[in-house]
């Protein structure tokens, strides 16, 4: 076990698409955007050292312009390294929103600290300073052949191993169900922890010695009173991995009666 203390930031199913306007929300255009400038807001209040997106950033791979000018400025906000990794939503095949989001991020030179997992196969991002590994795996089409944890990489010692992955836990893989990922693949995983993405509210899903979390959608009303929360993750010398619970946004209350 590594001899630093880290924390991270984590959410996923943000589902940004700047097409489903109304009236703006405290000056953002949807809830989507409120809930993640909340991200944001929390990652820096808590003085992360990570933040990682595990899938369905966007809705869809059509979303506007708007959407990537609106992400680009969040996460200009932040210092520390963003992970993100492609959803069931905004999956990175041939008309993969990454691959715009990737060239608007470079022709305006910002990003340095954005990190996409874009490789298909799993790649691995080493960051020494922080003492950390991170892994995870691209998925081009959201199908049963798709499996999140094929290829994890052996346990790196000696620092804290992060992993990243979209898709439903089960206890074990049957049926037609598509990107399944099964108890004993995160036993086995080796991770510290495993950033999950998919599943729209809170979820342990802890196996063995890894601890495994959906933080659900940040966007409160994906999930009534059961979403609207992130995931924060402490990791102590010693001591493993402790998880908390953080609210960062509240479903909208609907009226009732005639007025």
């Amino acid at each position: 076990m590594p001899d630093r203390a880290l924390k991270l930031v984590h959410t996923s199913d943000v589902h940004l698409d700047g097409r489903y306007v109304g009236e703006p929300v405290d000056g953002f255009r949807n809830h989507a955007e409120r809930a993640f400038a909340a991200v944001v807001d929390v990652t820096l209040e808590e003085t992360a050292d990570l933040l990682l997106i595990a899938g369905d950033l966007f809705d869809n791979n059509r979303v506007p312009d708007e959407d990537f000018v609106f992400v680009r400025d969040q996460l200009a906000r932040l210092s520390c390294p963003v992970l993100v990794l492609p959803g069931n939503h905004d999956v990175h095949d041939h008309y993969s929103i990454w691959r715009r989001l990737f060239r608007r991020m470079e022709a305006d030179d910002v990003g340095g600290h954005v990190h996409l997992i874009l490789e298909t196969e799993g790649t691995s991002i080493e960051f020494e300073d922080l003492g950390v590994t991170a892994w995870g795996r691209a998925m081009t089409e959201h199908a049963p052949e798709n499996e999140p944890l094929e290829g994890v990489p052996v346990r790196r010692e000696g620092v804290w191993n992060i992993g990243l992955a979209h898709g439903l836990v089960v206890s074990k893989r049957e049926g037609i169900g598509s990107s399944q990922i099964t108890h004993e693949e995160i036993r086995a995983s080796g991770f510290d922890y495993l950033a999950l993405g998919h599943v729209h509210v809170w979820g342990d899903m802890s196996q063995g010695s890894v601890t495994a979390c959906y933080p659900g959608s940040p966007v409160g009303s994906y999930a009534s009173a059961a979403g609207g929360h992130v995931a924060v993750a402490s990791f102590r010398p010693g001591h493993g991995v402790e998880l908390k619970r953080r609210k960062v946004d509240e479903a909208p209350q609907r009226r009732r009666g005639p007025f």
